[in-house]
């Protein structure tokens, strides 16, 4: 069945799984609330930073009869081929990691992860592992793409180019250095949160290097490194950056592309705003963050606080009024 009808769509439903941009989450969840049923399962595939604060702040009083899973990436490498048609998909990954928070005993389906696999195949492998923040801290989107953008964009002259660069297989040196600052940034935040409250796993919240090893290992034909790993890794190939092409054939890059407009505002800000909370310094973070803002014309991050007048259009915690830990842990639930 497809229907525009939320009632049709959800009533008794034991499954949702949210396939959507994250921009249109909220706004779904507010038109299904009134048909989520106790049991119910709200899966994000991949559900991006900060599901999880959205879900929370759209059930309220239903939250407690749910069961979140929030997984840390898409199934698969693909790409429209004909829009509304056919895509391509040109890599399936080995694994996908997912966290849950909720009652499993309360599901509609006892055994719901056997029948999302089969859904999906025999691969990826659906692992569910660890706690729900580990993956709002891990998703991959966040701190590559930005720093992938800015890396090759950050001393361009303006000029137009003839052709559209690689995006993975383009990266230099000074950019898979940034990238492994940026996963270590964020694996301080996780040991932080880890040594205040070890009773949360934060477990799978892994270094850029082994993430993309546990992902993609048989893609790849270079393992030296962050630099080589993403050179030589077969399931990029052929991925270029974001580009609009001008009258005369030429391309410049184009920065209103999800790369940014999606993973800055429901990714890297959400991993800042947890930074905050968490007291951890992040200047690589705050680097990219403060370059790709000014192309999207935003304000998130003034100096080193995320104060500014467009955080209200993020998934960062501090837009739900989120500013503990135990919050955004969801220790209440």
């Amino acid at each position: 069945m497809v229907t525009d009808d939320p009632a049709q769509a959800a009533c008794n439903s034991d499954i949702i799984i949210f396939v959507l941009p994250a921009f249109l989450h909220l706004k779904y969840l507010k038109l299904l609330f009134p048909y989520i049923e106790e049991g119910c399962i709200l899966i994000g595939m991949p559900g991006q930073n900060g599901f999880e604060f959205d879900v929370r702040y759209a059930l309220r009083i239903k939250l407690n009869s749910c069961i979140v899973i929030n997984f840390e990436s898409l199934p698969w490498v693909c790409g429209n081929r004909e829009f509304g048609k056919s895509v391509e998909i040109m890599s399936i990954k080995t694994q996908l990691v997912g966290a849950l928070q909720g009652n499993p005993s309360n599901a509609r389906i006892p055994k719901f992860i056997v029948e999302l696999q089969k859904l999906l195949g025999n691969l990826p492998k659906l692992i569910i592992s660890g706690h729900l923040l580990g993956m709002t801290l891990v998703s991959p989107n966040a701190y590559s793409h930005p720093p992938i953008i800015y890396g090759r964009w950050k001393n361009w002259d303006g000029q137009p180019l003839d052709y559209k660069p690689l995006f993975y297989h383009g990266i230099d040196e000074y950019t898979a250095e940034l990238l492994g600052k940026l996963s270590e940034e964020i694996l301080t935040i996780s040991r932080q949160i880890g040594q205040e409250y070890p009773q949360i796993d934060l477990s799978e919240v892994i270094f850029v290097y082994d993430w993309d090893m546990n992902h993609y290992s048989e893609y790849i034909a270079d393992k030296t490194n962050i630099h080589t790993v993403f050179l030589t890794n077969g399931a990029y190939n052929g991925i270029v950056h974001p580009m609009l092409q001008m009258p005369n054939g030429t391309y410049l890059p184009n920065f209103n592309h999800r790369y940014l407009t999606e993973d800055i505002p429901f990714g890297l800000v959400v991993i800042r705003g947890i930074a905050a909370i968490a007291g951890v310094k992040t200047p690589y973070i705050d680097l990219v963050l403060s370059w790709c803002q000014n192309k999207l014309r935003k304000e998130y991050l003034i100096g080193s606080e995320l104060i500014g007048k467009d955080i209200g259009e993020t998934r960062c915690p501090q837009r739900y009024g989120l500013t503990t830990l135990p919050e955004i842990l969801g220790l209440d639930w």
